[in-house]
């Protein structure tokens, strides 16, 4: 029987290709190939390893130059246009083609060792998973990559059967593409890593499409491996840093990789992974508002941060004229101590680390009108450091609760799963599973003590009273003001118990009330069918804050300006349809309150419900459980004084 892996061996040599001294090419149990250091030897730091003459090298460079080869036996005639698909598709069609040359092709030695094209185990990777394999990963972003990379190979494979010649459209069915693709995949190599000097990295090739490398593609993962790129106009050589034992598999280094991207690129995922992270993403909308906050700052001139006064468009009006092609959105977070099946317990550290500029991204995206075009608020933010601010509670609350439906997802999922793996792929799916809990779980757990330090609940520490939730409302005050908002509320909700209201889904309406009665409390000269009474004064932040919503929402500002004319939504009618409830019901049980003027309309109350949107956060649930979902609206007295100071 013919031994393909030495038939492999003979071709690489003979084209050029180099073993290095004491290096042997060995099968696994698995009958997979890889790189040994021979019996009795050991390696020397700065030894090659192995060494691939361009020559042998298959890239989409080669199915160009078979198009236009007068060679019939080496002749890549299915595309009339090699322009018509990508780089990586082209090369993915001519692999399909030595496929079928057999024999006659000259890279065959090295094809005949790639995982059997016809069959369901070709690759450990998701896209040839079972049904019963697939169950692992749902519920997972991997689910999620694993279903886009099929969608993204579709395409391009749909693509290219328009550009095929009709004659040999046979020649090239789904299941081919699939395992071409997958060979790509999980053996190629950038240009990039290749010497700039080489037409792979031309401007030809401006997608730096993948360069199979025969030999140095033998070489598996370590993330501890310490090897060096050398090359030359005529090679490409990696060697090793360390020196190497005898007997010892001799691995490459793919760079720090999340299981996810093991799995979905090559089949296998890492027991206590330094490297595993979560994936986040802010989503296309939110991208799209990170987009036009920065076209909007490039365009308009500014005085003190905001527009000039002549500008009456909204920000979300903003034409967006152009796209940074950086802005993904798209990021990811990871432990910075990492224990496996362990969650950190000393919360007073960073335990958490976000992608580069993931953070400062998530801050403009739920950035209000004031915060976004204000010019403080950067993309490159240290979030760590910023004081608190509206934005940063937002941030980090909008964060923790989409981190806790990721983590519900997989956690609903799990009651659905059979105890044990039953396989390879399994396993490795069943431990990029639980490294998703453990970090998920506390990152969150993490997150939630800052917020509760934050907020106030920390018993240890002073409540920040810019902070201000349902509860408070209810509770703090003026006497006389209290007193006249509670028994507005009683009178129109029948309650003015603060569970009841959530539980009546009449948060946000007696939030707007409270500030539009705060609105009324200090308006001179009220007009009011009560009798003049002599009003104390508000709490001090109260009272900053109030000022600070007239001088930034006040019909006389640019936001406020903005707002002028614009059409109350369904959602918005109906809120202010129950405020306009309570306060009939109020006047009606109360002739003397505080509601009872003619400023209390429907205007005033849509002005008083907008600040309340723009300046309020959702806050995930404090005192349950990590994947709890009870958030809380809550409202930042951003004032003059502190906004510069605070907004992150």
């Amino acid at each position: 029987m013919v031994d393909k892996l030495e038939v492999f061996r003979q071709w690489f040599l003979d084209g050029g290709g180099r073993l290095g001294e004491h290096v042997e090419l060995r099968k696994d149990s698995n009958h997979n190939a890889h790189l040994r250091v021979a019996e009795g030897y050991g390696l020397k730091p700065g030894s090659c390893i192995v060494s691939c003459p361009h020559a042998l090298t298959l890239s989409d460079f080669n199915a160009r130059d078979a198009m236009n080869s007068p060679l019939n036996d080496i002749c890549f005639a299915a595309f009339e246009d090699a322009n018509a698909v990508s780089s990586v598709s082209l090369l993915r069609f001519f692999l399909i083609e030595q496929l079928h040359l057999g024999t006659m092709s000259f890279w065959w030695p090295y094809i005949d060792i790639l995982p059997d094209p016809f069959s369901e185990y070709s690759f450990d990777t998701p896209l040839y998973y079972s049904e019963d394999d697939l169950k692992w990963i749902h519920g997972t972003s991997l689910e999620h990559s694993t279903r886009k990379i099929e969608g993204l190979w579709r395409d391009d494979y749909a693509q290219g059967l328009q550009a095929l010649r009709q004659e040999v459209k046979d020649r090239y069915p789904w299941n081919l593409y699939k395992w071409a693709a997958s060979v790509i995949s999980t053996r190629s190599f950038p240009g990039s890593a290749l010497t700039p000097n080489t037409r792979y990295t031309s401007k030809s090739s401006p997608d730096r499409s993948p360069v199979l490398l025969p030999g140095l593609d033998l070489l598996n993962h370590n993330p501890t491996a310490k090897v060096t790129w050398q090359w030359t106009e005529e090679a490409c050589c990696i060697a090793t840093d360390v020196a190497l034992a005898s007997g010892d598999e001799i691995f490459n280094n793919y760079a720090p990789k999340s299981n996810e991207e093991l799995i979905l690129g090559y089949g296998f995922g890492l027991f206590r992974n330094s490297s595993d992270h979560c994936n986040l993403a802010l989503g296309a909308m939110a991208v799209a508002r990170i987009q036009t906050i920065l076209n909007r700052r490039r365009q308009d001139a500014t005085v003190s941060g905001l527009p000039q006064q002549n500008d009456s468009s909204t920000l979300e009006s903003t034409e967006r004229t152009s796209r940074d092609p950086s802005l993904t959105g798209v990021g990811w977070v990871r432990l910075n101590h990492y224990v496996h099946d362990s969650v950190e317990t000393d919360l007073t550290r960073s335990v958490c680390l976000f992608s580069p500029k993931f953070l400062g991204q998530a801050s403009l995206a739920f950035s209000n009108a004031r915060e976004g075009l204000s010019g403080i608020l950067t993309d490159d933010v240290d979030f760590a450091t910023t004081p608190v601010s509206r934005n940063k509670l937002h941030t980090m609350s909008a964060i923790t609760m989409t981190l806790q439906k990721q983590c519900i997802d997989i956690v609903t999922k799990n009651a659905k799963l059979p105890a044990w793996p039953k396989n390879e792929r399994q396993v490795y799916a069943a431990r990029y599973r639980r490294g998703q809990l453990l970090i998920l779980r506390t990152v969150i757990q993490s997150i939630i003590a800052n917020l509760r330090q934050l907020v106030g609940l920390d018993p240890s520490l002073p409540r920040n009273r810019c902070i201000v939730c349902l509860e408070h409302i209810l509770k703090a005050g003026p006497k006389e003001f209290l007193q006249d908002f509670r028994a507005a509320m009683h009178a129109g909700l029948g309650t003015r118990n603060p569970q009841r209201i959530k539980r009546q889904n009449s948060v946000e309406a007696v939030f707007t009330l409270w500030l539009c009665g705060l609105w009324l409390w200090t308006l001179p000269g009220l007009s009011s069918e009560r009798e003049v009474v002599a009003r104390p004064e508000l709490p001090t932040m109260t009272a900053n804050w109030m000022a600070f919503v007239r001088a930034t929402y006040g019909e006389e500002s640019v936001i406020g300006r903005q707002w002028t004319g614009i059409a109350a939504c369904e959602e918005s009618n109906s809120l202010t349809g129950l405020c306009h409830h309570i306060v009939k019901a109020a006047v009606a049980k109360h002739p003397k309150s505080l509601y009872n003027c003619p400023e209390v309309n429907t205007h005033r109350l849509l002005w008083c419900l907008r600040v309340v949107r723009e300046e309020s956060f959702m806050c995930p649930d404090l005192e349950g459980d990590v994947e709890d979902e009870n958030d809380e609206l809550m409202l930042f007295l951003e004032s003059g004084s502190n906004h510069a100071a605070s907004t992150t």
